[in-house]
């Protein structure tokens, strides 16, 4: 059967393909830049990178590229994904401009980017000394945590950051993504909805928000966020798998069945209902849905040949026992 937790495993993924966009906010000398696809929260808070003028620079030293083009190579080497060069070329400009914060928090998210979290966090935890004032900085902290699984301190980031600015859609986000995580979808549901309601067209926070209805097994409201999600993306697999396991749980079986074949998979789907009219008691039920899925894929569905032998023993059984 569909897993019921795909949000757990991949809320926190670190999304390397979105690397473009860190570099089009690192740098704004380009009028050119090439447009990106729309992101996630999670993506937009690892990416996010500074461009306030944090520090005052300094003369270069005789020899020596001048700091803004130094940068300037950084930004472009993150650009086109390049993250080994964009690092040095960010290390070069910190040997001479130590002070450069703003490039130690990038230097932070480029880290967190490459799976290096902690260098991340040592390199964030440094720019929060100087400048705890940077929200930025926090989320990113935050991220590096979430990732560690070390929840407490994540919650601790996200919640100085929202005592800072309540508007932030995102930390609310990763604030119920992290309450998630750590199995209390009960703290999960009031973060996500304030997410949602600042930002309601985000796919991933009502994703994340329908989990936590799940693992609560609170069936309509799972199924009320879910039909929202489904009207932003209608062909989403992910959103209607999730859909089929929220309608399944209330016995909406033929609507669920739907929600299941639009998620993906058509022997996947059969197969799914028949579990729930199996565990229903609904033998017969099941017994078609698991011969329908073998139907499908005779040859290799070994979990539907299995389900629905067990489906007509049960059947069998409950024949002989009633006759």
């Amino acid at each position: 059967m569909a897993s019921t937790h795909p949000i757990r495993r991949l809320a926190t993924a670190v999304l390397v393909l979105a690397l473009p966009c860190l570099a089009s906010q690192c740098t704004k000398k380009s009028s050119q830049a090439p447009a990106v696809r729309a992101l996630s929260l999670e993506e937009t808070a690892k990416l996010q990178a500074v461009t306030d003028p944090w520090s005052d620079k300094k003369s270069p030293s005789p020899g020596q590229l001048p700091e803004d083009r130094l940068e300037a190579l950084g930004d472009l080497a993150l650009k086109n994904r390049n993250l080994e060069n964009s690092l040095a070329n960010y290390l070069q400009v910190l040997q001479e401009h130590p002070e450069r914060f703003d490039l130690h928090y990038k230097v932070g998210v480029i880290f967190l980017l490459s799976g290096n979290l902690d260098a991340a966090q040592k390199e964030l935890a440094l720019v929060l000394i100087h400048r705890p004032e940077m929200l930025q900085a926090h989320e990113a902290l935050g991220l590096v945590l979430l990732q560690k699984k070390a929840y407490p301190q994540a919650i601790d980031e996200f919640q100085y950051v929202l005592a800072q600015d309540s508007r932030r859609a995102k930390t609310y986000h990763l604030l119920g993504v992290t309450f998630l995580e750590s199995g209390r979808p009960d703290r999960a549901i009031p973060a996500l909805k304030t997410a949602s309601e600042l930002d309601p067209r985000q796919l991933s926070t009502l994703l994340a928000l329908s989990q936590a209805y799940l693992d609560r097994k609170e069936y309509p409201q799972a199924v009320a966020s879910l039909k929202q999600a489904q009207a932003l993306a209608p062909q989403n697999q992910r959103v209607n798998r999730m859909l089929g396991l929220a309608l399944a749980a209330r016995k909406q079986y033929p609507q669920a069945l739907e929600a299941f074949m639009k998620g993906g998979d058509e022997a996947q789907a059969y197969n799914n209902i028949g579990v729930y009219y199996f565990m229903d008691g609904q033998y017969e039920e099941a017994a078609k849905c698991f011969q329908r899925a073998l139907e499908l894929r005779p040859t290799f569905y070994q979990e539907a040949k299995t389900n629905l032998q067990r489906a007509l023993e049960k059947l069998q059984q409950t024949r002989k026992d009633g006759g």
